[in-house]
């Protein structure tokens, strides 16, 4: 009964005819053209439309994002065209077969160390080895799941993993000669759970980042291709870009060291840039690396003195220093708070050193402010939010490119303007955290020197110390190094609550990891990313609590229960919806219970599921979460609640309840 296997180490670029819907092309790439006319014309269609949840953006965006008909950038119009492909194309049951599951019980651990998984970043990703678990005991091959929520499209990379034997058998599971399934670790081991074979998806999210994200996660990725691509577009950028990243090589007292060429120069590895305070006894300029940052101490002062008149502030009585620039992209002059480099970190040779900025550092800084970028980059206001308030209000970044220093924009933009679909995929792992000025610079106990610590999980939060990694280095820091063969999975960007494209009862199985109330604001969080793909969340769908949407428990509530009422519609009768939830709010954990009553399901289990490292919250605050929680509910069959009816006081009735 196994259908494949899978060697994940050696994905290629698929040559020569292609098959998909059953039409053949001559190579991917026509493939891609036909299907990408078609959705054009789609476009065009006003009701196609309004399908709940349509992303903002141009058709040109749209389309050039999209690799259809497996991914589009807004709804997917082929989904049910896939789904009666995938139906026809199932193994056949043996006679008498009849789909029955008890809940899947068990407490799952798995964690987030695999390189498929940290391939890529997202706010929030349940490891792919965790729901492998859960299609195994739900689902046969050859089933059709969906995640109307799917994020980094986590769900469809385990429905395809679900054919690969070394990743079942890796989970502890025993795989014999046939392909069948067995548990050790279950009370009949002997007895088998699952068949080894693939599992298909539909996955589906509100964001275009998200889906942009999950596409290629779900598609081929070679990391022998990805590298070659990688080295020449560096080289090119590299001979463009890298004098901005050079710094003189001086010795102890800050004096330069010359070779038998003239000055040494080192490569720039990351600069930290500080808030300039302004003493409010005084008026002086205060840094506040130089007096609040103990390097070697391991120690940051909440409260610090004035260099001229030695006052004591803290950061809530000394105002920001801000300076006026005139931002030619936006054509008008910008009032920014100011921060200046203080420490350069530099190889030479390979071996490290580290400086105070020179005059020659801080003139090649002016430089490259005085010059223009030769390459399109997005400017893109910052939607009105909670988490955007805050870089507005802390630093006046109020577009997205702002969140740059001037010599990474160029860079990245430079970048960006060479690259494919899967080398954008590659860019945007670190085009919103570490190469923004949200990157952190920590020095505490642990960390006495200081290090580069990322940005602040959840947030859009400009630190006071604040670090400019080298873009060019991050790129190959961070380009693909694993390769995954995940494919033919369908990839759709629009709100769970209008799933229009999937007749009723057709899912055999739902995964789903759904905003939990205030928790996390993704469209505001994905800014970043989606300026630059060019297709932007439409916010009036998305299921969260928020002030500034004006979105309280009650609609965030009325939100999920739309979306949990089309999960009810597309369910096949008597299969089951599995919930993983992250939330400390009783309210909200209650919601959720009563919204999935409300639709129709009937809540059979409620477990955990560990992702053995936290997120920064949950580590931190003894408050916080530190285990998700999974809801595994079932749809009825048809006939469930007229037999209840009639047969409650029976024993059948009662079993059947």
């Amino acid at each position: 009964m196994e259908q494949q296997t899978f060697d994940l180490t050696s994905a290629a670029k698929k040559t020569g005819p292609v098959t998909c819907l059953g039409m053949t092309f001559p190579d991917e790439a026509a493939r891609r053209a036909h299907f990408t006319a078609l959705l054009a014309e789609k476009l065009k269609d006003p009701e196609f439309r309004k399908i709940e949840g349509f992303p903002l953006g141009t058709d040109e965006d749209i389309l050039a994002l999209s690799d259809p008909p497996y991914y589009c950038a807004c709804p997917n119009p082929w989904i049910d065209d896939f789904l009666k492909e995938w139906e026809a194309a199932k193994p056949p049951k043996p006679m008498g077969y009849k789909y029955e599951r008890e809940p899947f019980a068990a407490d799952v651990s798995e964690g987030k160390n695999d390189p498929i998984y940290t391939a890529h970043t997202y706010h929030t990703k349940v490891p792919f080895k965790a729901i492998i678990r859960y299609l195994l005991h739900y689902t046969d091959p050859g089933d059709c799941v969906a995640d109307g929520f799917c994020g980094s499209g986590m769900t469809g990379v385990a429905a395809f993993m679900c054919g690969s034997r070394s990743v079942v058998q890796e989970l502890g599971y025993r795989v014999d000669v046939q392909g069948a399934v067995y548990d050790p670790n279950s009370d009949t081991p002997s007895e088998c759970i699952s068949h080894i074979g693939r599992r298909y998806a539909v996955v589906s999210d509100l964001s275009p980042a998200a889906t942009f994200i999950a596409a290629n996660y779900n598609s081929l990725v070679s990391p022998v291709e990805f590298e070659e691509k990688a080295k020449r577009i560096l080289a090119e950028v590299r001979s463009e870009c890298d004098w901005m990243f050079q710094t003189t090589h001086v010795d102890g007292n800050g004096k330069p060291i010359v070779g038998s060429g003239g000055p040494v120069v080192g490569e720039i590895n990351y600069a930290v840039w500080s808030d300039v305070f302004v003493c409010p006894h005084c008026g002086e300029e205060v840094i506040f690396w130089d007096v609040a940052v103990k390097r070697g101490e391991g120690v940051v002062l909440d409260t610090f003195e004035c260099n001229r008149c030695h006052s004591k502030m803290n950061k809530r009585t000394a105002r920001k220093a801000w300076t006026d620039t005139y931002e030619a992209p936006l054509n008008k002059v910008v009032k920014q708070a100011k921060q200046i480099p203080v420490l350069i970190n530099y190889s030479v040779n390979g071996k490290r050193f580290e400086k105070r900025p020179d005059d020659a550092d801080l003139d090649l800084i002016h430089r490259i402010e005085s010059m223009s970028i030769p390459y399109p980059f997005p400017v893109k206001e910052l939607p009105e939010g909670f988490n955007t308030a805050q870089p507005k209000e802390s630093h006046g970044v109020t577009h997205s490119y702002l969140f740059y220093t001037k010599r990474n924009l160029w860079t990245l933009a430079a970048l960006w303007s060479k690259a494919d679909l899967k080398m954008k995929f590659g860019l945007t792992n670190f085009l919103s955290r570490n190469l923004t000025r949200m990157n952190r610079f920590v020095v505490n106990n642990h960390n006495p020197n200081g290090r580069i610590n990322g940005p602040m999980t959840g947030t859009l939060y400009i630190p006071s110390e604040q670090v400019e990694q080298n873009a060019l280095k991050l790129f190959v820091e961070k380009w693909i190094k694993h390769g995954w063969q995940t494919s033919e999975n369908v990839v759709s960007t629009q709100s769970f609550s209008d799933l229009r494209q999937i007749p009723d009862a057709t899912i055999d199985y739902l995964f789903i990891d759904p905003p939990f109330g205030a928790n996390i604001n993704y469209s505001e969080l994905n800014s970043i990313w989606e300026s630059w793909l060019g297709v932007v969340t439409d916010q009036q769908k998305e299921a969260i609590e928020n002030e500034v949407q004006k979105k309280d428990l009650y609609t965030y509530k009325d939100l999920m229960v739309s979306c949990l009422k089309e999960a009810y519609r597309v369910l096949k009768h008597g299969h089951w919806i599995t919930i993983e939830f992250s939330n400390t709010r009783s309210s909200v954990w209650n919601m959720i219970q009563s919204a999935l009553v409300d639709v129709g399901f009937v809540v059979a289990n409620v477990s955990a599921l560990d992702k053995k490292h936290g997120g920064i919250r949950s580590m931190a605050f003894t408050t916080s979460v530190k285990q998700d929680l999974v809801i595994t509910a079932y749809k009825p069959d048809e006939n469930f609640e007229a037999r209840f009816k009639l047969e409650s006081e029976t024993e059948d009735g009662v079993w059947d309840f």
